[in-house]
């Protein structure tokens, strides 16, 4: 029988022992990093770095390839205690398991975005928390009870970004809007519209859907609304069918807007039914701001959770993180068994068309967490 692969059958001079050559290690220095940005998965660049001192100098955590998001494990209720967090990684199928900070941890629902979740530790300490690293960064009190009727999180993570985590705190009963960065003291708080969808930070600014599908532009510094954008002029293949998402990110500096329809202009009837219009916001300093119908996101890749969050990463084919597409999640309820289902679908720019379809284990399915290996500086 031959050799296992990486080892020779080669004795010394005195043919005692056999000497071991690690092929592996051999390998050409420049190669090490183009394999590397190949990995499907966050687990496989874990194990890339531990072969051996060459494999790990070639990949350096602040390095890490871009990956498919894991998706979280949805909470049972407000109150449920969690020892673990647990993630589902859609490019290797494989279920992940971290332990939580402190004795007990809950996740807030809507509260992951790039590297951070959004976690509670006995209803009364609020903290971004890196599950992987460990890394916990400390949040004001809330202004109001965030448990009950509460939604926070990151709108722009700090590590990728060069500055401090941003993040929001919206109150779905009571019309709060408020944000801090870390290192504040308290929040600073919106007027209290009862209106306020989903929101995105971009050069200073927060923008803002509203019911009326309205953008409010809000100075991020002060507060104050400083303009309103009219709602983005509707195609012709829409009809009068009624959205059913309505998403802010951005990406590469540029501020995307994508607005998810069903087909039939109903009710989505499977996961494949599904088109998106995606705008990009026009600001040439000749004009009022305003959308403007794209037909790409280019050489980007766009995510939404169930709540409206989103983010962009970069390509990478190894990882089905294919370029112009968009990412989102479509959930299925029967009431014959009372079930509830999740997908995670693949929208196609250029064929305008759902091409893949993930079904995403029971318990998961709410939002997701980009897995990030290097602590924040």
């Amino acid at each position: 029988m031959g050799e296992p692969p990486g080892k020779t059958g080669r004795r010394d001079a005195g043919g005692t022992a056999p000497a071991v050559e690690d092929r592996w290690t051999q390998l050409p220095p420049e190669l090490l990093p183009l394999i590397c940005k190949k990995l499907p998965d966050s687990a496989d660049f874990v194990r890339f770095r531990t072969v051996c001192s060459a494999w790990r100098d070639a990949a350096p955590l602040s390095d890490d390839p871009p990956q498919l998001p894991w998706v979280v494990e949805r909470r049972g209720s407000a109150f449920q205690a969690r020892a673990h967090f647990r993630f589902y990684s859609p490019s290797s199928g494989r279920t992940y398991g971290v332990r939580g900070y402190g004795g007990r941890s809950w996740l807030v629902m809507g509260g992951a975005c790039q590297e951070h979740l959004v976690t509670t530790v006995d209803l009364s300490t609020t903290a971004l928390y890196n599950p992987l690293t460990g890394e916990r960064l400390a949040l004001p009190p809330a202004p109001y009870p965030q448990w009950r009727h509460g939604v926070v999180h990151v709108v722009a993570d700090g590590r990728r970004r060069g500055g401090a985590p941003l993040v929001v705190n919206a109150s779905t009963r009571t019309g709060h809007f408020g944000y801090c960065r870390q290192g504040d003291t308290k929040w600073t708080l919106v007027d209290g519209r009862q209106d306020m969808g989903h929101r995105a930070y971009h050069g200073g600014r927060f923008y803002v859907n509203t019911n009326a599908q309205e953008t409010l532009v809000i100075d991020a510094s002060t507060g104050a609304v400083e303009s309103v954008l009219p709602p983005p002029p509707r195609s012709a293949d829409a009809g009068a069918g009624v959205s059913c998402g309505d998403y802010l990110v951005e990406s590469r500096g540029k501020l995307i807007r994508a607005v998810l329809f069903p087909r039939d202009g109903v009710v989505a009837t499977s996961a494949e039914d599904y088109y998106l219009n995606v705008y990009q916001l026009q600001e040439d300093g000749k004009a009022a701001a305003a959308w403007a119908k794209v037909e790409s996101v280019g050489d980007s890749v766009l995510f939404f959770d169930k709540h409206g969050h989103g983010f962009s990463l970069e390509p990478n084919g190894a990882a089905e993180l294919k370029r112009d597409c968009v990412y989102f999640m479509h959930e299925k309820r029967t009431w014959l068994d009372a079930g509830e289902y999740r997908f995670l679908c693949r929208y196609n720019m250029e064929t305008g068309e759902v091409d893949r379809v993930v079904s995403l284990p029971d318990t998961f399915g709410d939002t997701w967490v980009v897995p990030g290996l290097c602590p924040s500086e």
